[in-house]
């Protein structure tokens, strides 16, 4: 299915809504942009399912806040990619820092190529699937190994 300009700019919309959520500057809840059962997938960790997802998006509010960490994800070079799918890809570029604004900006923390697998469905767009490949990776990139755990209701 090819895209017309109209639904790009909505499945656009959603990813770059994706990343506002993410950063904490957008309210509503991260699984809210998955279907059902959409996944998550970033290197090794998988959060699939809204509970998994919930999970995932609250602990990293809370992980964020603890460490008075803040991020910035920068999605840039967006395209829909050819086939019969509705993905588009884009690449991300990641600045984070902790304590009080505003915070000394330094070098990218990391920088990703991820993927983006779309559905429209009754009430918008949606992720099927998010995927996410790490080319660069800073001394402040997370660690994911407690991601995953707090996507299985974990603790590490």
């Amino acid at each position: 299915m090819n895209l017309s300009a109209a639904e790009f700019l909505e499945v656009q919309d959603l990813v770059l809504r994706f990343w506002a959520v993410v950063d904490e500057v957008d309210d509503p809840s991260g699984d809210s942009l998955f279907t059902e059962d959409g996944a998550l997938v970033i290197e090794s960790f998988r959060a699939k399912g809204t509970k998994e997802l919930t999970r995932y998006f609250t602990a990293r509010r809370d992980l964020s806040a603890e460490r008075q960490r803040t991020t910035r994800h920068l999605c840039s070079n967006i395209r829909a990619l050819p086939g019969d799918g509705t993905s588009l890809t884009a690449t991300v570029t990641v600045f984070s820092g902790m304590g009080a604004r505003p915070i000394a900006l330094g070098a990218p923390t990391s920088l990703a190529d991820f993927t983006f697998d779309c559905v429209a469905t009754p009430d918008g767009w949606r992720f099927r699937e998010v995927r996410g490949a790490l080319v660069f990776a800073g001394a402040d990139t997370p660690d994911l190994t407690k991601a995953a755990a707090a996507a299985k209701g974990k603790t590490v």
